[in-house]
């Protein structure tokens, strides 16, 4: 029944069924051959969906788009320039820590990519990147917004494996400076190699200016992960805050906003909610079959009889891990496997939370990766650039990915820090 979940998985992706569907359909069609009533279907896709804490998914969706709409993106990236643009490649810099702050506002790497890639691509051409190199900078720089709170993947990795969501975003923190800082050495190495220029010679004014500039919306990550960590609000409750802060920053002080634009806003924050929202609703169906056919027990019973000693295992677990998210959307992933996983985690001494963050920056990988690889093509589309131009350079930031997680996964002091 394994190979037969895996391969009706693997037809329908390969013919363009979108995620959220080929879950159900799979699921479907697996209970029908096993004998399982139907009308569990439309139950179990509620069930999955019917939870507050998920509404925080559509509510950061909003808030980072009220970012990329507003001036809060132009005044992040001046903030940028002004710290990191005397650098060489300055440019590729500068588009790295920008996702490090627009990763604190949007928790979605698909929407940061969307929205940077517009920005820094033809920029970066312009100055004279390979066009290619700064595809590949915006796509896997992107992936921080999975990793640095606030996270979607890790609401729904709270969600699933009840964990607290506030140690999970607190854990996501130092990995992901780690990730940023590991991205910029690729880059100045490539910089180096290639001539890339620098921005823009280092002035203490300018930094000056640009921090006074984006205070307001640099505060607004801080009220939302501040009031998270210090216990004051929930997820959701988070997130609405969120949303709060960003409206009245763009209507109120600055005036960004107009009635055309927030519809606009609104009608994409739908439409991103309902892919992610269909994606839970058919990984709930399939996670139900696939316990009740005991199937995770079984994957994890052979993952466990590979070898003895913990690292080797986990090890195991990461390679499975990648290989998974290299043909499944993360949503849908974390849903259907960190149930059949956590135990075995949790046997070989690895703490959920910890577990949590290496599950995310797998998955993060296999946003880089094809066939499915969400956020590459993502930029892909939205630049005109052929995806196996993109990983001449791209495999270079998955291989600085691939160290980062290594690092994270054998040093747990990088995720549990604050403990």
């Amino acid at each position: 029944m394994i190979w037969v979940v895996l391969g009706i998985l693997c037809l329908l992706i390969m013919a363009g069924v979108p995620v959220g569907f080929t879950l159900m359909i799979t699921a479907t069609i697996c209970m029908l051959m096993t004998g399982i009533d139907l009308i569990m279907v439309p139950i179990q896709m509620f069930s999955g969906t019917n939870s507050v804490v998920l509404l925080a998914i559509p509510l950061f969706i909003f808030m980072g788009e009220l970012m990329g709409a507003t001036s809060i993106s132009e005044r992040i990236i001046n903030l940028a320039s002004s710290m990191v643009g005397w650098m060489r490649g300055g440019l590729g810099h500068i588009n790295v820590l920008t996702s490090m702050f627009m990763a604190e506002m949007s928790g979605s790497a698909v929407a940061d990519a969307a929205v940077m890639s517009k920005v820094f691509v033809p920029q970066m051409e312009r100055k004279g990147f390979p066009k290619e190199f700064a595809a590949a900078v915006t796509a896997t720089s992107a992936t921080l917004g999975i990793i640095i709170p606030p996270s979607i993947p890790m609401v729904l990795y709270g969600v699933t494996s009840n964990q607290s969501i506030k140690d999970l975003f607190i854990a996501g923190i130092v990995p992901g400076i780690i990730l940023g800082l590991a991205f910029m050495v690729v880059i100045y190495i490539f910089a180096y190699k290639e001539n890339h220029p620098v921005d823009s010679a280092f002035r203490f004014s300018h930094l000056v200016a640009a921090f006074t500039a984006a205070i307001v919306p640099l505060m607004i990550p801080v009220i939302v992960v501040g009031g998270l960590i210090m216990g004051l609000v929930t997820p959701t409750e988070a997130a609405a805050v969120g949303v709060i802060a960003a409206l009245f920053f763009g209507t109120i002080l600055k005036n960004d906003l107009t009635w055309k634009k927030l519809g606009t806003i609104i009608n994409a924050t739908v439409k991103q909610t309902s892919l992610v929202m269909m994606i839970i609703a058919g990984s709930a169906v399939l996670g139900q079959f696939l316990a009740n056919e005991q199937l995770p027990q079984l994957i994890a019973k052979s993952i466990g009889s590979v070898s003895d000693e913990p690292w080797v295992l986990l090890l195991v677990i990461n390679v499975f891990l990648l290989l998974l998210g290299m043909v499944l959307h993360a949503s849908a992933a974390i849903i259907v496997v960190v149930p059949m996983l956590l135990p075995l985690a949790h046997q070989i001494g690895v703490d959920p939370i910890h577990f949590g963050v290496i599950v995310c920056l797998n998955l993060g990988i296999g946003q880089q990766t094809p066939p499915v690889a969400s956020v590459l093509l993502a930029v892909c589309s939205t630049t005109g650039i052929k995806v196996n131009e993109v990983m001449r350079y791209g495999k270079w930031f998955i291989l600085a990915m691939f160290v980062t997680l290594m690092i994270v996964s054998f040093v747990p002091a990088t995720a549990l820090w604050f403990r």
